[in-house]
């Protein structure tokens, strides 16, 4: 039964089952509630037992399965739980979350799950399901942002936009047409006007602009260009806003104001 205990708590479960071959004890761990059963619930009674309130972008998402790269990866249980207790955040409409797992866990490979879901879908602000999401993949290096691009690859292509300065300066104007957005903050905070004067090209955006933003490394940005990532994130305040790091500071969880979905601090 401790093994059963510890296994649920590794995996946020709220029901687990341990049996000795003749008898069934059902354990509720929300509650503490330990009983001996005569079966195992059904998969739908777990989950109308674990999710009593409806909620639809709940069921839409977990509808969507997991991109797995034709059946040659899988998540593992530790990243399945990050993307779940994210996707319930957003669910619940909650708009700053502050995701924490340890280096080396795969929190681009998390990212990315959380985005096919939200793009399958077809999620965004306005929640109607008529549009697909327009979101932003915001790091502070641009071989973490080129990463991320790669990683992203099961989007069509035609959903993908690399923003970069020397294109906005060739074409005149911020890229539009896409879905996966992917920049460095200091990319966004370049550009100038006709007078030569500071204008960031993140302004040409409207505020409203991206459904969804992923910043990564968020404890690296804000410690070293607190004013810059700070002044991106308040601009396009209306997005929610997920935040991914291995070292969590004070100042970016009061910046986040964060719903912390998973924590980490070794995986074993």
């Amino acid at each position: 039964m401790a093994q059963a205990k510890l296994y649920a708590q590794k995996l946020n479960l709220e029901t687990t089952y341990s049996t000795n071959g003749n008898e069934i004890y059902q354990i509720c761990l929300k509650t503490g509630e330990e009983k001996r059963v005569e079966d195992f619930l059904s998969p739908q009674a777990l989950w109308e037992k674990t999710y009593s309130d409806q909620n639809d972008w709940r069921e839409q998402f977990s509808s969507i399965p997991f991109e797995g790269k034709s059946g040659t990866w899988q998540l593992r249980y530790y990243q399945e739980i990050a993307v779940k207790n994210t996707l319930e955040a957003i669910a619940q409409n909650k708009n700053r979350i502050l995701l924490t797992l340890a280096t080396g866990t795969g929190k681009t490979a998390i990212a990315f799950q959380i985005a096919w879901k939200l793009f399958q879908t077809r999620w965004n602000l306005n929640r109607d399901g008529k549009r697909r999401p327009r979101i932003l993949f915001l790091a502070d290096r641009n071989i973490l942002a080129d990463q991320a691009f790669n990683s992203f690859s099961a989007f069509p292509e035609d959903a993908m936009v690399r923003i970069k300065p020397k294109e906005v300066k060739k074409t005149g104007k911020v890229p539009t047409n896409g879905s996966i957005f992917f920049t460095i903050f200091q990319s966004f905070m370049s550009g100038k006007d006709e007078a030569d004067n500071p204008k960031p090209y993140f302004g040409e955006y409207p505020t409203d602009y991206f459904d969804f933003i992923i910043i990564d490394e968020c404890h690296r940005g804000g410690a070293n260009n607190e004013g810059n990532w700070r002044g991106i994130l308040e601009y396009f305040s209306p997005a929610v806003q997920l935040g991914l790091t291995a070292t969590p500071k004070r100042r970016i969880m009061w910046i986040l104001t964060p719903i912390l979905v998973s924590l980490f601090t070794s995986i074993r």
